[in-house]
């Protein structure tokens, strides 16, 4: 795929507000938004500039790439946001903030996280299954962080509480490199 027809997509970043116990979760963080926006992606993420989120901000800052802050109103004046987004859209609360993030992006990448993390990654996932949407959520397994997810998803099928899994669009990578490949030939 050209490059230049790349630039003009979406993708929307979840990960943790924290920085987790392994440093190599902060340095995927930071790595992948420095290559997302070398390549010269638009990345849309929760706002923070603390954990996993304000090291995947510095990576976009750091080569001048385009970075959407959406964030709901209620951590407008709160000292955790990011300073220096391209843009910054204010919802009116998490649930808003959700649903836009997912109508404006093209794709999603979900590095390790909490519950809100989890959310997220839940939501798209869903929307997939009930066909609603249609968008290829990719998770960067850091370490193996995402194991216990896989593992549960295949006993969640095996048990018959899904219809399938390829409708879910769920892929997981091991690294940044591999997740950027992976969104060139897919996107």
């Amino acid at each position: 795929m050209s490059t230049s027809k790349v630039k003009n997509y979406n993708i929307c970043v979840f990960c943790g507000s924290k920085s987790g116990n392994n440093k190599k979760f902060i340095n995927v963080a930071r790595k992948l938004g420095e290559e997302l926006s070398k390549k010269k992606y638009t990345i849309i993420y929760g706002g923070g500039k603390l954990g996993l989120m304000g090291a995947l901000a510095n990576g976009v800052l750091k080569n001048n790439g385009k970075l959407i802050s959406i964030i709901p109103s209620s951590l407008k004046n709160n000292n955790i946001l990011s300073a220096k987004p391209f843009k910054t859209i204010h919802t009116k609360d998490f649930v808003e903030r959700k649903k836009l993030m997912i109508k404006k992006a093209t794709i999603f990448i979900v590095l390790p996280g909490g519950f809100g993390t989890l959310d997220e990654f839940f939501e798209v996932i869903s929307l997939n299954q009930l066909k609603v949407i249609s968008k290829k959520i990719i998770l960067i397994d850091v370490d193996n962080f995402w194991n216990p997810l896989q593992k549960l998803l295949k006993v969640i099928y095996k048990e018959g509480f899904l219809y399938n899994l390829e409708n879910s669009n769920i892929i997981f990578k091991k690294s940044v490199y591999n997740t950027i490949k992976f969104i060139e030939k897919n996107i």
